[in-house]
Parts: structure tokens; sequence; C-alpha cells
């Protein structure tokens, strides 16, 4: 064998040199090791996160890059040899030569994913040596405030509506969602979590259904959403006030004001919204509308108000009807009337005829006792002035009498 390595002009100390030195750096390239930690990262949107990597050993040239995903749709991030990466930048110092550690800024949840650490050999083009076993990134996202939405449209008390939730891109994909009516915990008709596969980010709506109460003015409905990225609950609340309507109930009195005239007042109780037009009607016919007061407020958030007007009696046919017409918030008219017949025309008539007629009784006995009167004292009238005229002769009598002779 020497004598090859004679006849091949190399001596034989020398190539057994050069052989040993090829062995060596061809196992030197072969023992180095890219290291990524095993453990997944998290890190909430907005921070920054520190992705790890080391390559110790002895590095054939070439540069080392950072990759998203792997082949063939990965995405290189960023090359320790050179390049523009606005939101990424070396972890280490740049005296390191075994840390090849990365920190992205302003995570966002479309930087969720794996990132591998990759060497690779100088060339043209350069070659994949060996990669790290990768490192998973999760950005914790909050869950946007809850939004809950009803009808469009007002809708009528006592009837049944669907409320619905909707809470928007969080991560990870656990959450609670609970449904309150005044403080009250209600029962879902159902929650779903969307989308059911592997994502960056999550969606959950759910769905409520309610019986409208005419005392549901000051109600309100909440949606509460809670995640691992919150301090406390998210709510988004529904004013029922937004959506209710209650319509009046109306009824139509009437109380004797005065000589041949009744003030007839309708009432109109427990309406919401506030707003509301009357309209007074004659047997059908549209009559001067008379005094409205304000809308007055209930407890519950409904409002009641008054209206009323005079109506002459006095020489009005039988069978008069006044009917008081409530439109309200653009729904039918509600109506309630009252009919007056002859008597009651004339109730008021009546009270004061027979007012009157006590009035004339009373004067009939004031005459007949005057007239009683003026029977018995003239009688008396007469003995007396007999009696004065007898007493005044006898006086005379006795004066003449009491006289001298001439």
């Amino acid at each position: 064998m020497s004598s090859l390595f004679y006849l091949l002009g190399f001596p034989v100390p020398s190539l057994l040199l050069i052989l040993l030195l090829g062995f060596s750096g061809a196992r030197g390239q072969e023992e180095f090791l890219v290291l990524q930690p095993k453990d997944p990262v998290s890190v909430a949107e907005g921070e920054m996160v520190t992705l790890n990597c080391t390559v110790p050993g002895i590095l054939p040239a070439g540069p080392v890059k950072w990759f998203k995903g792997k082949e063939p749709q990965r995405q290189e991030i960023y090359n320790f040899k050179g390049g523009t990466y606005p939101r990424i930048t070396k972890a280490a110092s740049s005296s390191s030569t075994t840390d090849f550690s990365i920190s992205i800024s302003n995570i966002t949840p479309e930087d969720s994913g794996t990132y591998y650490c990759v060497k690779f050999k100088k060339g043209n083009p350069d070659t994949e040596v060996k990669s790290g076993g990768g490192t998973m990134l999760s950005v914790m996202v909050k869950p946007s405030v809850p939004v809950v939405s009803g009808p469009k449209e007002r809708v009528n008390s006592e009837h049944m509506e669907n409320f619905i939730c909707n809470s928007m891109g969080f991560f990870p994909k656990t959450i609670t969602l609970k449904w309150f009516k005044n403080g009250k915990e209600i029962s879902a008709q159902w929650t779903k979590v969307f989308p059911q596969d592997n994502s960056v980010s999550y969606n959950i709506t759910s769905t409520v259904k309610l019986k409208l109460e005419a005392s549901d003015v000051h109600s309100k409905v909440i949606c509460e959403v809670n995640h691992s990225t919150l301090q406390s609950p998210l709510r988004g609340t529904k004013n029922l006030s937004d959506i209710i309507r209650v319509l009046p109930k109306v009824n139509v009195s009437s109380q004797l004001f005065a000589m041949n005239y009744n003030n007839i007042t309708c009432h109109i109780m427990e309406f919401y919204p506030k707003t509301v037009s009357v309209i007074w009607l004659e047997n059908g016919f549209t009559i001067v509308i008379g005094k409205t007061s304000k809308p007055t407020e209930n407890k519950d958030g409904t409002y009641s108000l008054n209206t009323s007007f005079l109506v002459n009696v006095c020489g009005q046919k039988e069978g008069q009807e006044i009917t008081c017409q409530v439109l309200h918030d653009s729904q039918p008219p509600i109506s309630a009337s009252k009919t007056f017949i002859a008597s009651s025309l004339s109730g008021t008539m009546d009270k004061k005829e027979s007012g009157q007629g006590l009035s004339g009784q009373l004067f009939v006995i004031f005459l007949l006792g005057l007239k009683v009167l003026l029977l018995f004292s003239v009688p008396w009238l007469y003995v007396l002035r007999k009696q004065k005229k007898k007493v005044s002769e006898a006086a005379h009598s006795v004066s003449y009498s009491s006289a001298p002779d001439p």
C-alpha cells in the first residue's frame, strides 16, 4: 500500500494527514444539532415573543434561517445572513456563534403557527442541512365585547322574541357565555363556538328566547362572556325599552260640569313609547279636540294621560255616542265609547230640574206660610185697633167731664 502511495506521488505521512482531516471535517458537519424548545409558546396579542434556537457544534459555512410552517408552503420570516424584517430582530448578541434566537414584536393572531429554525450549507443555491423540531406559537386573543341584537322594529308586549349574542376573534377556543335578565340568569336556547376545526381565532354565538312583559320597559337583557385572557367578564346589554311597545288601555268617563254640560274624559293608561294622538268622534264624526294633559310616567316606565272636553247635553238627541280614538306608535286605532241615552243626556238637567223644583217647593211653602201668617194677623190687628179706639174714646170722655162749669 505504501508503494501505491509512493507511486501516486504523495509521501505516506502527508497523505494520512489529509485523509484524517477529511474524515474529521465530514464528521464535524454531521455532528452539529439544531435545538428548539419542545414546549409551545403562548403570548398575548400586541406583546413581544422570543423564539429560541441554538446550533452547537462545528458548523459548515452557510446561513441559518427561520420559517413559519413546513414545506411546501413554508414562509421564510428571517435570515441571519441579512434582509429587512420590520417586526423581527436577532435576540442574542451579535458575537454569539451558536444562539440563533429571534424576537417578534407586536404579535397579531395571524402570527400563530409553528416556527422552524433551519441550518443551510453555502452553495448556489444554499441547501438545507438540518432543521429544528419546531416551536408552536399561540397568540392569546381577547374576545370582542359581546353584541346583543333583537328585533329590528318595536314589538308588542306579551310576544315571544329571540335575542342573539355574538363575540368574535378569541383564542384559545375555550370560553363561557351566560344570559341574564335584570340580574337573574336565564337559559340559552343554544350556544355554538366556531369554527369547529383548529384555528388561530374563534367566534361564539348564542340565542335566547324571551316573552316581553308590559312591565319590561326598564328591563335589560345581558350577555356575559368569560375567557382566560380576561381579568373580568365582558358584558353586552340590550335595553328592552328600545324594542318593546305597550299598547294603551282606553276608557271614557263623564262627570257633571255645569248647567247643561258634561265633562267627557278619555283615560289613556299604561302605554309605551310616550307619544300618542287622540281624536274625539261624535256619532262617527270628528269633533273639536279638547284639553289634553301631559303624559305622566308610571313606576314601571309606562305612561298615562287624560284628555277631556265639554258636551252640551241640552237639546241633544237620544243615542249620542262619544268615542275616544287613540293612535299609538303606528298601530291600529284603539277606541273607547260612551253612549248617552235620553235619560243620561238629561241627567244633568234632571238634577238641575230637581234642584229647581226643590227651590220652587220651598218658595211655595214660603208663600203659603206668609199667607197663613196674614190670615192670622188680620183679626188680631182688627181687635187691637178696636181696643185702641175704645181706650181713646174713654180718655176723651174723662177729660170732658172734668172740665169746670161756666
